[in-house]
């Protein structure tokens, strides 16, 4: 996977989100919440460097814990979910669905000069796989993808995370599946 960031920016709205998650924690994560410093909380929609997301996700994931950042990925899935309903981006929220509109989403709300963000691999009536082409938190993408699913009312939702780049795999895959 091409992992470069050169050019690379994201709505300002999907650091507060994660940031959120942790506001109860200010204290303790205090370097997380001192990297967005320069970003303007007032401005969710305003662009700034994906590497700012990269590195509160990666300092969560670090002195956290993984399952944390994870968690966070499942609260910030089911805001993504109710606003890809709400908005009318999907009229039938079946799982493939969900994930076209995830891929649809990483497509205009980050900005990247190589077009990377998710590619849907193959899919079946209980499971869609997904890869991530882009730098965003391993342990995230997993509570993120399982969230979303759950959100169309399937049961049993689960998310296998196959491959992954830091097990020297070309791309982080995740195979997410249920009932």
């Amino acid at each position: 996977m091409d992992d470069s960031t050169a050019g690379v920016t994201l709505l300002n709205g999907f650091v507060f989100d994660i940031l959120a998650e942790y506001q109860h924690m200010k204290r303790v994560c205090g370097p997380a919440f001192d990297m967005t410093k320069s970003l303007d909380k007032t401005k969710p929609d305003d662009w700034s460097s994906i590497d700012i997301y990269n590195d509160v996700c990666t300092w969560i994931e670090t002195n956290v814990g993984a399952m944390s950042i994870r968690q966070a990925g499942i609260a910030i899935g089911r805001r993504v979910a109710e606003n890809i309903i709400s908005n009318g981006k999907i009229s039938d929220p079946t799982p493939l669905a969900m994930m076209e509109a995830l891929k649809w989403a990483a497509s205009v709300m980050i900005r990247d000069p190589k077009g990377r963000g998710w590619e849907i691999l193959s899919h079946n009536d209980h499971s869609v796989v997904m890869r991530r082409t882009q730098t965003f938190s391993c342990p995230m993408q997993e509570g993120l993808l399982v969230s979303l699913v759950e959100r169309t009312g399937v049961e049993g939702a689960d998310v296998e995370h196959y491959k992954c780049t830091k097990r020297n795999d070309e791309f982080c895959e995740y195979r997410v599946t249920w009932l």
